[in-house]
């Protein structure tokens, strides 16, 4: 019941940002926003997920884990269901709380993993990422075809029924399951130390800028590809769609291919070079012949699926127990997510200037690229940090 409730939540995560993207040439007419102020709507979450992710850690501690997962869905059932209401002001900053609630879910369902499923956390990684894509691509390809016969507001506050029924299933399991009621206070000086040491970890840094190039090209094609397809091969928007959805459904297959590798020795290593080629292959395709944007689309879904199972993955993989993957994973995402943040906004901000998608592309395919050098080094057989009673060797990987 509460595996069920993880991939439910996950589902939750990412499906309020992407129902954006297909149509967000339609919002930007009718609230008159300009190119830049469209890519800041899709940054501000995941700048959320950056700048909020030490303060969702510790919200965890405070409340719960349980608890707090609890109100992240149902903050993001409220944000998507009150956000299309009134004007600009009240749609930027319900997705400010939108971003804020999924942070909670990004940093804490790891934990939930590290502490529920640590036997076979490769595989339920992967799982819950599954859903994760699957939540983002459903809100992809089924937002256009909805507002085309209802209007955009109808066709992103659907979503929040999503967000209410995962509340009620976790609520039930979590019941059934007993909260954790883990406390800042309650931790001795020295675990502190230990997960401080995280931050001085050339293998947690390492995980954390695969996270970033993986989120920082992943959130900037989300919220860009319809719109580069509606310029360079005048598709309608519910083609552009159909392309959005492709490119996020195809992940699910990464997905389940890097879960059933990430946990064999050294493979990390080959993964983090595979997914680097596949991004590699979709930006430069669009960059050189976009009239073949069906299949970049593939190659950069499979490419998306299977780098954001990576890191997640590399997250529990690398850190020695869960204390350590709370951490990993808070630093990870502040880390991470703060380049992923940027993206969409600089995207937005270079085709303001220069009307074209040349140089965009050209930046992400450097950033992509980076996922080759730093996967090489997060991908080595090795752990981050020291069990809570064994506090020799702070910082040390072992």
């Amino acid at each position: 019941m509460l595996l069920v409730a993880v991939l439910v939540v996950s589902m939750n995560l990412r499906g309020a940002i992407t129902a954006v993207g297909p149509v967000l040439p339609e919002i930007s007419a009718d609230l008159g926003l300009s190119g830049t102020s469209a890519g800041l709507l899709t940054a501000l979450p995941v700048l959320c997920f950056a700048l909020l992710a030490p303060a969702s850690g510790w919200f965890g501690k405070r409340v719960g884990v349980d608890r707090a997962i609890l109100l992240s869905c149902l903050v993001i059932g409220a944000g998507t269901a009150l956000r299309v209401f009134d004007g600009a002001p009240l749609l930027f900053a319900a997705t400010f709380f939108i971003g804020a609630a999924m942070t909670v879910g990004n940093v804490l369902i790891p934990v939930v993993v590290k502490r529920d499923f640590a036997h076979r956390a490769g595989s339920v990684t992967g799982m819950y990422t599954a859903a994760l894509i699957v939540g983002a691509a459903s809100a992809a390809g089924l937002t256009a075809p909805i507002s085309a016969a209802t209007s955009w507001r109808f066709g992103l506050a659907i979503w929040a029924v999503l967000a209410f029924a995962a509340a009620i299933v976790w609520y039930s399991a979590t019941r059934r399951h007993g909260t954790s009621t883990a406390r800042l206070e309650d931790e001795p000086p020295d675990l502190r130390a230990v997960r401080r040491a995280v931050w001085r970890s050339p293998v947690a840094w390492s995980v954390a800028l695969v996270l970033g190039a993986q989120a920082a090209a992943y959130y900037a094609v989300t919220a860009w590809l319809p719109t580069l397809l509606v310029d360079e091969v005048d598709a309608s928007l519910q083609t552009a769609g159909f392309g959005m959805s492709i490119f996020q459904f195809v992940g699910l297959v990464g997905t389940f291919a890097v879960a059933s590798l990430a946990t064999v020795r050294d493979q990390q290593v080959w993964l983090g070079i595979i997914v680097a080629g596949l991004w590699l292959i979709m930006l430069g395709g669009l960059l050189a012949a976009p009239q073949w944007w069906l299949v970049w689309s593939v190659a950069g879904g499979l490419g998306q699926g299977m780098g954001i199972t990576l890191a997640l993955t590399l997250v529990a993989l690398r850190s020695r127990d869960a204390d350590i993957a709370h951490d990993m994973s808070a630093m990870a995402q502040l880390v991470g997510y703060t380049a992923a943040a940027v993206a969409p906004f600089v995207v937005g901000a270079l085709y303001d200037a220069t009307g074209a998608w040349q140089t965009p592309l050209v930046i992400l395919t450097v950033i992509t690229g980076s996922i080759a050098i730093f996967g090489t080094i997060a991908g080595r057989n090795t752990t981050v940090g020291v069990s809570a009673p064994d506090y020799q060797g702070l910082g040390r990987s072992s």
